[in-house]
């Protein structure tokens, strides 16, 4: 009898060493920084469209690197053995480079986990920037369909992105039995080819980031490289360091239960230098509810004033804009008063490097006592505003607190619509379009406004949204979002007015007031069947579609 397989998803454990002492921080601090600057190394040597396809699979990148170094370690015994008096010059070239890890002083699995993490990470950007142009070219009305379903698959490929990318479009071939590429670029004409080749070059050159290790906090670590050690009945993590068989260990604040064999794995080590302690973050499997069969579904609005009003009338989440509002006007208060001293700090640093200037010409000796004296006081001037008016602790801690009490409340919005409801299928807007076009208005109230919009964490609330969903088993599906608050799902007619503090009371011609959260939230729902509207559909076809049907309906009545 086989057992039943369960259905699992990803999670987060986290464990946190006790509080540092100032020669192991210095210790891990040093660690850290070289693996940054190995990180980014990489980022800037594997960050090109020549490295699409080869970050796909972090091995490649990796065995590269080793039979680099191991042509360098070859080349350094043939030129120091001894009877070889004129080497060839790319053995004298060899001999001078360095290993990656003598180079940065990290051992050799710290730079394999450097390859690793940053090849995950460049596949991702590559990813997440194919769904960005994708929706780009959605929104593009001057596009075919043809065009638009090649562009589409083109985004999704990387192999034949990056031929496309570097001007070798010609050579490309079905690098699968069943692609689609050899259909798709059929049914276009040699000037749509091009069209598409220099619009794909415009979007990727345009859109592309380009990424960098700032802070050196985080490092990956694999199963060899780490274990927790039980002694005197606490738990003790022990890592690699630097250095060539050399483990240090470090007390966790209390027993950790994802250290047998059969639970390692990797994981990622951050170090916060602020609370001199280290972090341990380990991804496990969690046991998840099964999906029932789809019964009752319920349409969800995601809002700022109130952050979830659901289709059949409820409410979650009210006020949870004046969270919002008030941290953000502290931000921007703050910002502007810290503005004043930065300009000062400025103006003084300028000075500063202008006496420097002037100091290394031909003065008398009077002259330049004079300004070593003004040079001095202009240092204690910069770090007496640096110490009390533009510190950045106390600005990132207040921050985070902050942040942190919003989350708790979209928590438990969350969980609470959830239980309430009881649904098995969620319907939400997919909120992962492209950039309105807003015209920038210059009164203080639309100032204010576009800053809470540009704050309001949704996509953080969109994965919460997934996650507690994932586990309780309950199917998430995502619709087109255009104009869903500005028509009456009843008779269908665009609304005439929005009034209310929050805009939150909708007036029909027809049906008369209604709630514009819930109603946007009936629309939602409706919309999850509708075979016309697709998810990705420029919003100025929807608005045309909701129109027409309007208009239908009503010439059907009379």
């Amino acid at each position: 009898m086989t057992r039943k397989k369960r259905r699992t998803q990803t999670k987060t454990v986290r464990a946190y060493t006790e509080k540092l002492n100032g020669d192991e921080l210095k210790e891990l601090d040093e660690l850290f920084t070289a693996y940054g600057k190995c990180r980014a190394f990489l980022y800037s040597q594997l960050c090109g469209i020549n490295h699409m396809t080869d970050v796909a699979n972090w091995y490649g990148p990796r065995d590269k690197i080793r039979e680099h170094d191991g042509e360098i370690k070859k080349a350094y015994k043939k030129n120091k053995a001894q009877g070889l008096k004129s080497p060839d010059s790319r053995t004298v070239r060899l001999s001078k480079q360095k290993l990656l890890s003598e180079q940065f002083g990290i051992q050799g699995r710290h730079v394999t986990e450097a390859v690793k993490d940053v090849c995950m990470n460049l596949n991702s950007m590559w990813s997440n920037l194919g769904l960005k142009l994708k929706r780009i070219v959605q929104a593009n009305d001057a596009l075919s369909n043809a065009e638009r379903q090649y562009l589409n698959y083109i985004f999704t490929s990387p192999y034949y992105w990056q031929l496309i990318l570097q001007r070798r479009e010609n050579e490309a071939q079905p690098n699968e039995e069943m692609s689609q590429y050899p259909a798709l670029r059929a049914a276009l004409s040699e000037e749509q080819l091009r069209h598409c080749f220099g619009y794909i070059r415009r979007l990727t050159r345009k859109h592309k980031p380009y990424p960098h290790s700032t802070a050196a906090r985080c490092m990956l670590c694999d199963e060899m490289m780490w274990r927790v050690v039980e002694k005197d009945d606490s738990s003790y993590l022990e890592i690699m360091t630097a250095k060539c068989r050399k483990k240090k260990q470090f007390k966790l604040t209390g027993p950790y239960c994802y250290a047998n064999k059969k639970k390692r794995g990797d994981i990622q080590l951050i170090l916060d230098r602020d609370k001199k302690r280290l972090e341990v973050h380990r991804a496990i499997k969690a046991v998840a509810y099964e999906i029932h069969k789809p019964r009752k579904k319920l349409g969800m609005d995601k809002g700022l004033a109130t952050l979830i009003s659901c289709s059949s009338g409820q409410e979650y989440g009210a006020d949870f804009s004046k969270l919002v509002g008030a941290e953000v006007e502290r931000l921007n208060d703050r910002n502007t008063n810290r503005n004043e001293y930065i300009q000062s700090a400025k103006e003084l640093r300028e000075e500063k490097f202008a006496l420097q200037e002037k100091l290394a010409k031909d003065y008398s000796a009077k002259t330049k006592k004079r300004i070593r004296h003004r040079i001095g006081s202009l240092e204690r001037q910069i770090a007496r505003l640096e110490e009390h008016y533009l510190g950045s602790k106390l600005y990132h801690r207040q921050h985070e607190r902050k942040q942190r009490n919003m989350e708790r409340v979209m928590n438990t919005s969350i969980r609470q619509m959830l239980v309430v409801e009881d649904r098995d299928v969620l319907v939400k807007e997919d909120l992962t379009f492209t950039k309105e076009k807003l015209l920038k208005a210059s009164n203080r109230y639309e100032a204010k406004v576009r800053r809470k919009l540009s704050s309001w964490t949704k996509g953080r609330l969109d994965k919460r949204i997934e996650y507690l969903c994932g586990s309780l088993g309950i199917q998430t599906i995502g619709v087109n979002p255009a104009y869903t608050s500005q028509f009456c799902p009843r008779c269908g007619v665009h609304f005439s007015e929005r009034k209310g503090a929050h805009h939150e009371t909708a007036v029909c011609p027809n049906c008369g007031e209604m709630n514009a959260n819930t109603a946007a939230a009936v629309n939602i729902l409706q919309r999850v069947d509708d075979k016309e509207i697709t998810k990705y559909m420029p919003y100025k076809n929807v608005k045309l579609i909701l129109e027409d049907r309007y208009a239908n309906k009503q010439l059907v009545m009379a």
